[in-house]
């Protein structure tokens, strides 16, 4: 559902929700890292993305609706020969960096995740 095309469930989500950052969050959380294991039960996934989103994203509220105010960028490092060095040397679905910036606080939060490959 979250990254394989040919899943019955694949189309659940649009392109344009898939480009959200809380959609991206939730891929991160729950694709995890090398020794994540199945879970059936996926609130608590749900109050941990909310809680990180929460954290990461500023809002204003602007008479009736709130509107978000933090501009998020994911951005990849290379070197000097255009090799890929950060967030890490390898291209993989989980090797994201995340720059969110609040402009009205001037604040700048990153958001790091680098996959290790399986420890198995």
């Amino acid at each position: 559902m979250l990254l394989v095309e040919d899943s019955d469930n694949y189309e659940i989500y649009t392109d344009q929700e898939r480009d959200e950052f809380l959609f991206r969050l939730l891929k991160l959380i729950c694709l995890g890292g090398p020794v994540c294991q199945y879970e059936d039960n996926i609130m608590p996934y749900f109050d941990t993305i909310k809680a990180l989103y929460k954290n990461l994203i500023s809002v204003q509220k602007d008479s009736k609706e709130l509107l978000v105010s933090s501009i998020v960028y994911r951005f990849k490092g290379f070197d000097k020969d255009c090799m890929l060095v950060f967030p890490s040397n390898v291209e993989h679905e989980q090797n994201v960096a995340y720059a969110i910036i609040d402009p009205l606080k001037r604040h700048v939060a990153i958001l790091q995740h680098r996959w290790v490959g399986s420890v198995w």
